[in-house]
């Protein structure tokens, strides 16, 4: 599943989410920058970062905040993650079930 990521209306990339902490509503991935995205305006805590799935109209209204890391002048275009920070439990479920069930694996298979 892709994660669109906004500030105001303006689509600036988007991300699979693919990692994630359950525990913490933490959902985070590999940042992919549209020509919109300025690193200088928007990597950071910006104000007004916004995360939906891809397409739809349902943002992460619950969520703390949504952060830019940007360290591709070291690391190149691999260097950019979004993170998604402090997701109710709920919301967290719908979205990112592979990432409950991988954190619940770890304490069945001790």
């Amino acid at each position: 599943m892709r994660f669109d990521v906004l500030l105001g209306d303006a689509l600036i990339g988007w991300s699979a989410l693919e990692f994630g902490d359950p525990p913490t509503g933490v959902a985070y991935g590999r940042f992919y920058p549209s020509d919109l995205y300025v690193p200088s305006v928007h990597a950071g805590p910006a104000i007004g970062l916004r995360v939906r799935p891809e397409g739809g109209d349902e943002f992460f209204e619950q969520a703390a905040g949504v952060h830019i890391e940007d360290l591709s002048d070291d690391f190149g275009p691999d260097g950019i993650e979004v993170s998604i920070i402090g997701m109710d439990s709920e919301t967290y479920a719908r979205f990112f079930p592979h990432h409950v069930a991988d954190y619940e694996k770890q304490f069945r298979s001790r």
